[in-house]
């Protein structure tokens, strides 16, 4: 080999960087982190407590109580190769103080009698007890001499000598505060290397570090900062230890030291153990005195160094600590301590009946006789759920919770039957009840759940906030309720608030119920998805409909005495509409072509029965598609009187016209009466005059009774009469239909009736027949009169007629007089005959008064 890479190679701080990659590389690669992330791993080993009378050992770490004649079992899982045949154990123990001891040094101390105080006061140097030092290659246990408050490890690599122990030991009783208080401090940080590495190894993408921290802080009742995870392990690390250690005002995190680098590697949980070796911080964890005296009073010639475990193969624990080169003639003994609780069993109940979901997780609300037992709960172990029924207990999982006074079940993988049950666990080998009962019950079956039909019915396109509610299942171990469109698998489910009967968890509730906002929501099928405690889901249907059709110009009349009536439904998308009905009648509605959308008019068909009576106010009840409970309409029919009636009409001229008017025909520019016989009139009918043609149906001209015009008249004439004067020019043009209609407030309009055929004829003053010949048998004749264009022939009989000669030429000094030029044959058939003229379009002669 060549000296340059000789040297790198015999160079410490090489050395010791290739031990910091080895260490972190499984890390790096994927691997689980092994135990004491950043430090050095001593040796690994069990601990175990059994009991005096026999029974199952327990490890230390879990134990309560260690009283005397109890036995602590030693088991080596793992001791280095290089340190494995000289390696030794020991135990130290500190007693629970006799207060009966500590009584009596204060009051003979009082009387000053000095003698008996020495005495007491040695007896109370007797807390400490050093057991025997082991090869730590075999399995060892050792007998506890006295009820124990504080248990330690000292592991020498090199060999122990604990020879003088006893003697030191009682010559130095401050070591008992200072053992106690490592213990304690040591503890601390021992579980919150364990909770960094824990969420290291498994990082949760929805839960950060500060989360993570959350349930050591409340254990150990410190005030966690927010961590920056953007910083440096190191300066996250300090601000840990700072918060761990509120005595230590600053120190400087920052180091180019290996122990930095191993820091940096490991992670955050590195960083705090190195840190926690580091100076002054270990010390100030156990108290410098601590190591000065163990150095120099209890073992001799040796160095002593902090260290903490960590879990190892559940049950397991390594021993850790700061990884630094050996001091020239000395031994090095690793230091750990542990304080017992020397609690009783806290005295727990459920707050209320639980209600647990087979197959789910649970967290259950825990109270205490006494408040300060909360934190004691996390000691109990073999969590049992005891049946009420027959006794049977079945181990489960059971965590207390981040707030202590609540215990987490996890039943995901126990199969239990439904029924009641109680808590039970142990507390070291004592069994410990949490009074109260659990309710087993299954998850709900939502394969019949469904939007209560009221509430699927108001879940309509634009009414706002909807209220809904689901039946069909036991909704009490629903977690979460979201809402998303159905068939889009690209939807993001929009989470919703719901609400149970009795809130979550507290017994059978067969409704639940959420809420819509259907103005943010278009109609169409939706999803609402039901989350349970286990994370199963299910979807129920959700349809919100379209807007519901409205109905205006209400009410609607009916009359009595119609076999049925036809009326006109107003308003919107009434197409929507699959039925109508009201008291005392019978509706039928018009079909709607295929298509139709927003339909603002549609006829129906309205028959009274023979209950109905005037003057009732009938509420319709509209049946709407897709929707199963009809809207109501209050006020939506009103039963009328009969209607009014043109029983009769004649007609009377003022003067008959020149031209003959043929069957139903009534002439246009001249004035005509009309008498109306009519029935069911009230004190103010209104006359409504029409005239059509060929479907166009101009204005039509309205008469009240009394009104007087310039070219109408409307005159009641009797008790069931009605007497018109009109012009029928003014109303419509020739060859319109005239009708009437007669309409009253209270009881609706009349049949249409058709008073006659406008049509405008001419009038002939004048004839003359010329000797002038316009062939052989037909001569020139001249006619006189107004209006003569619209004469089309001239004959002598209503069958046989000869075109006009020309068009009409006014008459000097009279504008509206014409001269007509027409052809007759001679002679006419009889003396005076008459002529017939023939209106343009018309294919018969119309009779005329006028004679040759």
């Amino acid at each position: 080999m060549n000296k340059p890479l000789a040297r790198l190679f015999l160079n410490p701080l090489f050395l010791f960087a290739i031990l910091v990659f080895i260490t972190s590389a499984p890390e790096a690669a994927g691997a689980a982190t092994p135990p004491c992330a950043g430090t050095m791993n001593v040796s690994r080993f069990r601990l175990l407590v059994q009991p005096a009378k026999g029974g199952t050992p327990l490890p230390l770490q879990e134990i309560n109580i260690i009283e005397a004649g109890e036995k602590v079992k030693y088991e080596p899982l793992h001791i280095p190769p290089a340190i494995r045949d000289k390696a030794k154990i020991a135990l130290l123990l500190v007693a629970v103080p006799k207060a009966e001891a500590k009584d009596e040094a204060k009051g003979e101390a009082e009387k000053g009698k000095e003698d008996n105080a020495q005495d007491a006061k040695k007896e109370a140097k007797q807390d400490i007890h050093v057991l025997e030092a082991r090869p730590a290659k075999d399995a060892q246990e050792w007998n506890i001499p006295a009820r124990a408050s504080v248990v330690g490890v000292v592991f020498g690599p090199h060999g122990l000598d604990v020879k003088k122990v006893s003697s030191m030991v009682i010559k130095n009783p401050d070591l008992i505060p200072e053992l106690t208080e490592y213990a304690e401090q040591t503890a601390k940080v021992g579980a919150l290397v364990e909770a960094l590495s824990e969420y290291q190894q498994q990082p949760d993408p929805n839960r950060d570090v500060n989360a993570a921290l959350a349930g050591f802080g409340n254990d150990y009742n410190v005030a966690i900062p927010k961590i920056d995870v953007t910083q440096p392990s190191s300066q996250q690390a300090a601000v840990l230890m700072q918060a761990l250690m509120p005595s230590l005002q600053t120190f400087d995190p920052i180091t180019s030291s290996p122990a930095g680098v191993v820091a940096q590697s490991a992670g955050l949980a590195g960083a705090v153990a190195t840190m926690f070796f580091g100076s002054p911080v270990g010390l100030a964890a156990g108290g410098a005195a601590l190591f000065l005296n163990m150095r120099t009073l209890v073992f001799p010639d040796t160095d002593f160094r902090s260290a903490f475990t960590q879990p190892f193969e559940t049950t397991g624990l390594a021993l850790c600590a700061k990884n630094e080169a050996e001091k020239p003639r000395t031994r090095v003994a690793y230091l750990w301590m542990m304080q017992v609780p020397n609690s009783e069993a806290p005295a727990a109940a459920l707050a209320e009946t639980a209600y647990v979901p087979i197959g789910g997780k649970s967290a259950l609300k825990v109270s205490f006789a006494k408040p300060a037992e909360s934190k004691l709960l996390t000691r109990a172990h073999g969590w049992e759920l005891v049946s009420a029924k027959d006794h049977a207990d079945v181990p489960l999982k059971v965590q207390v919770g981040t707030a202590d006074d609540s215990l987490d079940l996890d039943l995901t993988k126990t199969k239990l039957p439904p029924g009641e049950y109680h808590l039970a666990a142990l507390w070291d080998w004592e069994p410990l009840q949490v009074k109260g009962e659990v309710d087993l019950r299954p998850l709900g079956d939502f394969t019949k759940a469904k939007v209560a039909q009221e509430s699927a019915d108001h879940s309509v396109e634009g009414t706002g906030p909807v209220k809904l509610q689901l039946t069909g299942a036991d909704f009490e171990f629903v977690e979460k309720v979201a809402m998303a469109k159905a068939g889009d698998k690209k939807a993001t489910p929009k989470e919703i608030t719901f609400t149970l009967p009795k809130g979550k968890a507290q017994g059978d509730q067969e409704s639940m119920e959420t809420e819509i906002d259907t103005s943010a929501e278009g109609a169409g099928s939706y999803r609402l998805i039901l989350t349970q405690t286990d994370g199963s889901s299910h979807d129920v249907p959700l349809v919100i409909h379209p807007p519901n059709p409205t109905l205006e110009s209400l009410p609607l009349r009916a009359n009595l005495g119609e076999s049925q009536q036809t009326v006109v439904l107003r308003g919107t998308r009434l197409e929507r509409i699959t039925r109508l009905s009201t008291d005392d009648a019978v509706w039928e509605l018009a079909p709607v072509k295929p298509g139709a959308h927003d339909l603002a008019e549609r006829h129906a068909t309205v028959k009274l029965q023979a209950a109905a009576h005037r003057g009732e106010l009938a509420a319709a009840s509209v049946s709407v598609q897709d929707i199963q409970t009809p809207l109501t309409f209050s006020g939506a029919l009103e039963v009328a009187g009969p209607r009014p009636q043109i029983a009769g009409v004649s007609l009377s001229l003022a003067q008959q016209p020149d031209v003959h008017l043929s069957e139903g025909e009534i002439p246009a520019g001249a004035e005509t009466s009309f008498s109306l016989l009519t029935h069911n009139l009230d004190a103010h009918p209104v006359l409504n005059l029409t005239c059509s043609n060929d479907g166009f149906v101009r204005a039509p001209l309205v008469l009240h009774a009394g009104d007087r015009t310039s070219t109408a008249q409307l005159d009641f004439s009797g008790e069931d009469g009605l007497f018109l004067s009109v012009d029928p020019g003014v109303v419509g043009q020739s060859g319109c239909l005239l009708a009437a209609t007669i309409t009253t407030e209270s009881t609706g309009s009349s049949d249409l009736t058709v008073l006659g055929r406008v049509i405008r004829l001419p009038r002939i003053d004048k004839f003359a027949l010329s000797e002038e010949k316009l062939s052989s048998t037909l001569y020139a004749g001249n006619l006189t009169g107004i209006d003569l264009q619209i004469i089309e022939k001239t004959g002598w009989d209503a069958k046989t007629g000869f075109p006009v000669q020309g068009i009409p030429t006014p008459v000097p000094g009279s504008p509206q007089e014409q001269t007509l030029k027409v052809e007759l044959p001679w002679p006419p058939p009889s003396p005076h005959a008459p002529i017939y003229v023939w209106l343009r379009g018309e294919t018969s002669g119309r009779l005329t008064d006028v004679k040759y």
